[in-house]
């Protein structure tokens, strides 16, 4: 793409002011102009009193298109933004075969690979995709349909091959920031990424978190008790993410509430979670010591992966590395009361937990039975995207019931909640588990189910993490009047 012209940008703001479809070089022309513009902020409100979801798609890529100004890399970025308006939103966009030409297979290839995802061509002319070690046959379009609304039909199945829902917000328009040791929203959002893509495959978690700039990897798994964890390094970082539950196998894990004596003397935690990560603690141990023991370790994981990342992240700081932030999705509680207090005496402030609205994974084990989230107070979504902390901390009331010594009436009451908790789990991750050739009829809708099994999937988490960051970017903005 060459530089536009005044005329064109002119043309291209026209048909914006008018409500017409926008093609592919009008996108492209309005966002060149946009990176480029002294006062962005009413620039951005006038595009969004005519396209919202062009203004959205300006702020979600903000950032990076400046920087890619500032690197010469402007050309890639602004294909970035224009591949994600026509996939990633129900903006205006031609319909007719001959208003708006390129070729769909190249800019579906170059999309897909944003997601590590790649993109092949049969002799037959069907189009596959290929993530995970899975093939994925790609819908063909009608005649008569110009390229950006193939490309609208196409996209999905992408997004859907590598997060299992319709439309995304990609993770990585934000940025890590590892400087940033308080709560960062953005940060939250990425190591959500990185524990949703700890559901894959050793093999594609390397590459994927290569493509992502991070220079070193380690996976460490124990097949006895099917536990795994992977450490990937960029610069003065490392992530520790662990898998959650994924199977029949690991989940009898979370059905376990028997306690044992935490590791450090103090409390006691969940027994099958100590044992599962006493699977994989000399080498994960080692991984990080080969990686950098000195430098600052942010962990994270969603479900059993959240639970084994806080007890790792205890054991860690016993042992004096420097924990610089515990990043934890849809945790189940891991300790008793004495443990939470010797763990927060270490990582209180470092210790983040995201619950999504009804998710009912953080409800077990019970707090009648002795155990309690760790750090402070959850951040906690609503139905939509808000995501604030709870008003007040339930008090320990200090009863702490034994799970053989249960009545007939609360055994059957916990054993329903589990059936629930059962359900949640295998649907958080259906579409991970699902074979190739039945994969297209699989949807995920743009919308936010209601209810504790949806609501513990790992794509509603990324998802509204990005929807809470771009209300919150257009906040900033208004405050200070549109300056960086």
């Amino acid at each position: 793409m060459s530089d536009p012209t005044l005329e064109s940008i002119q043309q291209s703001f026209s048909r914006l002011q008018n409500g017409l479809p926008l093609f592919q070089q009008d996108i492209f022309n309005i966002a060149w102009e946009f990176t480029f513009s002294p006062t962005q902020y009413p620039l951005l409100k006038e595009i969004h009193s005519y396209n919202q979801k062009l203004a959205e798609s300006l702020l979600l890529f903000r950032k990076r298109l400046q920087q890619a100004a500032v690197d010469a890399d402007l050309e890639s970025a602004l294909d970035h933004l224009v591949l994600h308006y026509i996939i990633n939103t129900d903006g205006p966009i031609p319909e007719l075969e001959d208003e708006d030409p390129f070729d769909v297979f190249d800019a579906a290839t170059r999309y897909a690979q944003t997601l590590c995802v790649r993109v092949s061509k049969r002799d037959s002319g069907d189009s596959i995709l290929h993530v995970n070690g899975k093939e994925v046959l790609c819908p063909g379009w009608a005649p008569g349909v110009s390229a950006a609304w193939a490309l609208r039909q196409v996209g999905p199945v992408i997004n859907r091959a590598r997060y299992g829902r319709n439309d995304i917000i990609p993770s990585v328009a934000f940025g890590f920031d590892p400087n940033r040791v308080d709560y960062r929203l953005k940060n939250a959002m990425i190591l959500a990424d990185f524990s949703q893509l700890a559901y894959f495959e050793p093999g594609y978690v390397e590459e994927h978190t290569r493509q992502w700039g991070y220079e070193t990897f380690r996976w460490v798994e124990d097949p006895d008790t099917d536990t795994q964890v992977f450490v990937a390094g960029k610069g003065e970082y490392l992530i520790v993410c662990f898998r959650g539950t994924s199977n029949g196998r690991d989940a009898l894990v979370d059905l376990n509430f028997f306690k044992t004596n935490a590791i450090g003397g103090r409390g006691r935690v969940h027994q099958g979670f100590q044992q599962s990560l006493e699977g994989v603690w000399d080498r994960l141990q080692l991984a990080v010591d080969d990686l950098g023991a000195n430098k600052k370790i942010f962990i994270c994981g969603h479900s059993l992966g959240a639970a084994l990342g806080q007890l790792a992240a205890h054991r860690f700081a016993l042992k004096a590395y420097q924990v610089a932030g515990v990043y934890v999705f849809g945790s189940p509680r891991v300790g008793n009361q004495e443990f939470k207090r010797a763990y927060n005496e270490l990582l209180e402030a470092q210790t983040y937990l995201h619950i999504n609205h009804e998710d009912i994974v953080p409800q077990i084990p019970p707090q009648l039975f002795g155990f309690h989230d760790l750090g402070g107070l959850p951040r906690k979504f609503d139905r939509s995207y808000s995501i604030s902390g709870p008003d007040v901390l339930l008090e320990d009331d200090g009863i702490e019931l034994d799970f053989e010594n249960l009545d007939a009436q609360r055994l059957q009451a916990y054993q329903k909640t589990m059936t629930a908790v059962q359900t949640s789990i295998k649907a958080s991750t259906h579409f991970l588990n699902t074979k190739s050739q039945q994969f297209n009829g699989l949807h995920h809708g743009t919308g936010f189910e209601s209810g504790g099994v949806d609501d513990h999937s790992m794509d509603q988490y990324l998802f509204k993490f990005g929807c809470a960051i771009l209300d919150g970017e257009w906040e900033r903005l208004e405050r200070k009047g549109g300056k960086a």
